[in-house]
């Protein structure tokens, strides 16, 4: 059986993932190389797992943060939608704008 794959609608969340977590990944090969002017080697004196458990409680941490402000912005936006004036609805939408328009981790 030959499956196209590239067509399959099934796979294309998938890609995007894939594609935004190559990006991700060579950032993140660049930054390293920049701080310790070498590649990421499995060679190296550290206990990837106890390292990787730390990641994935901090990732944990940043998902629960971004879920309060998915939480943060559903209040704002039902408020602005009980704005007699114009004047302010456009600060509701201003201030949810700006949540929503963070990028990255701003230490940039």
């Amino acid at each position: 059986m030959n499956i196209n794959f590239e067509n399959d609608l099934r796979h294309n969340i998938s890609d995007k993932m894939l594609r935004n977590l190559k990006k991700v990944s060579y950032k993140q090969d660049d930054f390293g190389m920049d701080k310790y002017q070498e590649p990421l080697h499995p060679s190296y004196n550290y206990n990837w797992i106890s390292m990787t458990i730390e990641e994935l409680s901090d990732a944990l941490k940043y998902l629960q943060c971004e879920m309060d402000r998915k939480s943060d912005v559903i209040k704002l936006l039902k408020a602005a939608t009980h704005q007699e004036s114009v004047g302010e609805l456009k600060e509701y939408i201003k201030t949810v704008l700006e949540i929503l328009e963070l990028d990255g981790t701003g230490k940039e």
